[in-house]
């Protein structure tokens, strides 16, 4: 009897312990199964609320002021999304029969104004080209390549005519006429563009035509160094008129262009004409107590005042004149004092005071990227103030770009995405405002830090 008992409790204990091994194996697999779907920061034994935000990991909430979709964070991912985003959008942007270029899109109807302009399609071929050179993408080449044949066409080959050399301003799409003006920011902002194909493919085509372009320019000059902003002519009256109103902007492009094919060719007669240019720029300079500029069209702001700066430093590797070297830093340090950088102000944050669109800051941005290349290469040590302008604008730029989260109300949000639309009361895209933010993005994208760049809390 006593055999059988322990015989029985054996047999008890093997069942209980087969019993134990295949409830643990349930249990293991169970908790192997939870551990997939639940975050490692929930704990079990935990009084969980789904209402406690604090339990669970999740996504913060979209922030709008003003209909704006404000961005506090800025890395260099982000930048790098908006690079790719506004490629696209340029693209979009370009009439596939004719391979010019839209001034405008009105985001708002999904429409397009009814003319291609030459400057703005420079403009759109030059950040295609910047972006080039950091990425490599042929497709980027393939497309400006077809979009200057436009450029090209829009010369006046015809000798002895006005405007010979120069290139005209718009081409309209209903007629199929080219706008009977010729503007020296238009030819100089194309001579720039042409100047990079050129640099790119040794086509001899693109230095020629950039050539007699820069050869128009040397016939608007002033004699006290000035240019003439344009010539047009006046169906009204039968005959050509001249702008004459000093522009800084038309000024300062000129001066860059004419430096920088004088760089390529080394004919002086380019040089001659940048060097009057400058002087008369200096002159300004100094007799404004070393401070910023005026023109005729534009009261004092620092939208022209970065044109001064960008034409100086194309003059100053024309001419290796330390003057201008050290005017470039000075009033760019000028321009940095005039941003705005109040964190209570979020709308405003990384704006410049006198410039209210993305174009503006997008140039300014565009601008102090090339200050900071040069602060690095001349070896000085005050070049980060110049990396962190750039960050603050490119925050703001970003704030002002049209993407998935911000464009469901317009009638066309694919097309929209990547476009910056002109400020919170505007919001058409003008296509130099995508280009300059992409060529600020671009020239300083690889001297960024991973990781956070920027980062503005809620006030209390």
């Amino acid at each position: 009897m006593m055999k059988r008992d322990k015989l029985l409790v054996k047999s008890i204990l093997v069942i209980f312990a087969l019993i134990v091994i295949v409830t643990g194996y349930k249990i293991l697999a169970v908790s192997q199964e939870l551990e997939k779907i639940v975050p490692e920061n929930i704990e079990f034994g935990k009084n969980v609320s789904k209402n406690n935000s604090e339990d669970f990991e999740k996504e913060p909430p979209l922030e709008f002021i003003d209909d704006i979709l404000i961005i506090r964070n800025l890395d260099k991912e982000l930048i790098q999304q908006k690079i790719e985003q506004g490629r696209e959008y340029l693209f979009r942007m370009i009439d596939r029969n004719e391979n010019g270029v839209h001034k405008y899109y009105y985001a708002l109807t999904d429409s397009f104004e009814d003319r291609l302009h030459t400057i703005y399609t420079s403009t759109l071929i030059y950040a295609l080209l910047k972006i080039y050179d950091l990425e490599k993408d042929n497709s980027l080449l393939e497309q400006a390549l077809k979009s200057t044949e436009f450029i090209l066409s829009m010369q006046n080959k015809e000798k002895g005519t006005k405007g010979y050399g120069a290139f005209y301003y718009s081409y309209f799409l209903d007629n199929k006429e080219k706008e009977k003006k010729f503007v020296v920011g238009t030819t100089s902002k194309t001579i720039f563009t042409l100047l990079k194909l050129y640099e790119l493919t040794g086509d001899s085509k693109y230095l020629e035509s950039a050539k007699l372009g820069a050869d128009w320019l040397t016939t608007m000059q002033e004699p006290d160094g000035s240019m003439k902003s344009y010539i047009r002519y006046d169906a009204r009256d039968g005959k050509w008129v001249y702008g004459t109103k000093e522009s800084l902007l038309y000024n300062g492009q000129v001066l860059s262009a004419l430096s920088k094919i004088y760089i390529v060719t080394g004919e002086k007669k380019y040089y001659d004409i940048a060097e009057k240019i400058a002087q008369r720029f200096a002159r300004k300079y100094e007799e404004a107590g070393r401070n910023y500029i005026v023109g005729e069209y534009r009261s004092k702001n620092p939208i022209s005042n970065s044109w001064a700066v960008m034409s100086f430093i194309d003059f100053y590797r024309a001419s290796g004149d330390e003057y201008y070297k050290e005017v470039i830093f000075e009033l760019s340090g000028l321009i940095l004092k005039n941003q705005k950088t109040n964190p209570d102000n979020i709308l405003e944050y990384g704006q410049w005071k006198g410039a209210y669109s993305t174009s503006g800051i997008g140039w300014i941005c565009e601008v102090i990227t090339e200050t900071h290349e040069l602060c690095r290469k001349e070896g000085r040590d005050d070049c980060d103030k110049y990396k962190k302008a750039v960050v603050m604008g490119i925050r703001w730029l970003i704030q002002n770009t049209y993407s998935k989260e911000n464009s469901s109300f317009l009638e066309n949000p694919e097309r929209a995405i990547g476009g910056l639309f002109w400020n919170k009361e505007n919001k058409y895209v003008r296509t130099d405002s995508v280009a300059h933010a992409l060529n600020g993005y671009v020239g300083i994208i690889n001297y960024l830090e991973e990781g956070l760049l920027l980062s503005i809390p809620k006030s209390p």
